[in-house]
């Protein structure tokens, strides 16, 4: 029998890592457009054209979006179990049922999920940049996990 939870939901993203990759992006698409607005037309024999302009900026908004993934991974839990996001992908769902513990290593980066048989899922929304507000997340992750998860025998 489940202990109904007083706790509110747990919701968390990264903050230092979504930072640090929209600073990123920002100065990849400056550099990007400064080239191609520096672009001449006849520069060391090789002939540029309008087109080579607008591929340099295109190829700066596709690295530009690579370096703000870090701003896509996200952490929902609740009564239901554990929801994650990753860097790519859906959300995957995991019941409280198959959730052994919360952990959080001295040695990884990410807080994890532990499943049966010590498989684990990374939380890449709960990093160790964030500090305190990781902290914060795991407190309230593992008050959900006691008051929800499934009692040992």
């Amino acid at each position: 029998m489940q202990t109904v939870g007083v706790s509110a939901p747990v919701t968390a993203k990264p903050i230092v890592l979504a930072r640090i990759g929209w600073a990123s992006a920002a100065i990849v698409l400056a550099v990007f457009v400064i080239v191609a607005l520096l672009m001449d037309s006849h520069t060391a024999g090789a002939r540029f054209a309008g087109n080579d302009r607008i591929g340099t900026v295109i190829i700066g908004v596709i690295l530009a979006g690579l370096c703000i993934m870090p701003t896509r991974p996200r952490l929902r839990a609740d009564a239901d179990g554990i929801h994650l996001r990753s860097f790519l992908g859906g959300w995957r769902n995991v019941p409280w049922d198959l959730v052994v513990r919360i952990d959080f290593p001295r040695n990884v980066r990410f807080a994890r999920v532990v499943l049966p048989a010590e498989e684990t899922l990374a939380i890449y929304a709960v990093s160790r940049l964030d500090k305190t507000a990781a902290v914060a997340t795991m407190r309230a992750l593992r008050q959900l996990h006691a008051e929800h998860a499934a009692p040992t025998a």
